[in-house]
């Protein structure tokens, strides 16, 4: 059974996807809590969303992890230049990610349950989806960081 795309990288590119469309509802819903809103439809859809679009990052990423990424990993950190982009950046976004995933799993569970008439409420999913919006930009710098060093290690391999 092949689980891998056909097209080299096109995983990476559906898992970013999904991390973009994350940060897209997230913001959405900063903006909807922030301006005073009071749909509660609309904070429960993007709660929803953000939620859904982070889980789907997730389950995107797992071939990407358990299969292909252990041959770069092997060239990035068998360079000093390149190292510090796994030892460092992997591992930093690996908890950060998780710590995003507990939090998006919450936006909806808030969404259902509190009066988000309440100003205590509002902020408790304001903050809650400011958090997920910042790890998810630290995120993407990590990324692009770890997918730099990537290419830089397999051309320092080649010779280059």
């Amino acid at each position: 059974m092949k689980i891998m795309a056909t097209t080299p990288g096109l995983e990476v590119g559906i898992h970013v996807f999904f991390g973009l469309l994350a940060l897209l509802s997230t913001t959405a819903l900063i903006s909807i809590i922030q301006i005073g809103s009071t749909n509660k439809r609309l904070i429960k859809i993007l709660a929803i969303a953000t939620s859904l679009f982070v889980w789907f990052a997730w389950l995107t990423v797992i071939p990407v992890y358990t299969i292909a990424y252990a041959a770069d990993k092997a060239v990035i950190v068998a360079y000093p230049q390149t190292a510090p982009a796994h030892e460092f950046g992997m591992e930093t976004k690996e908890h950060i990610f998780y710590t995003g995933l507990f939090l998006a799993m919450l936006l909806p569970i808030l969404a259902y349950t509190v009066d988000i008439e309440k100003s205590w409420n509002r902020k408790l999913i304001l903050w809650s989806a400011i958090i997920i919006l910042i790890g998810g930009i630290i995120m993407e710098i990590l990324g692009g960081w770890i997918s730099v060093a990537a290419k830089q290690a397999w051309s320092f391999k080649a010779g280059g």
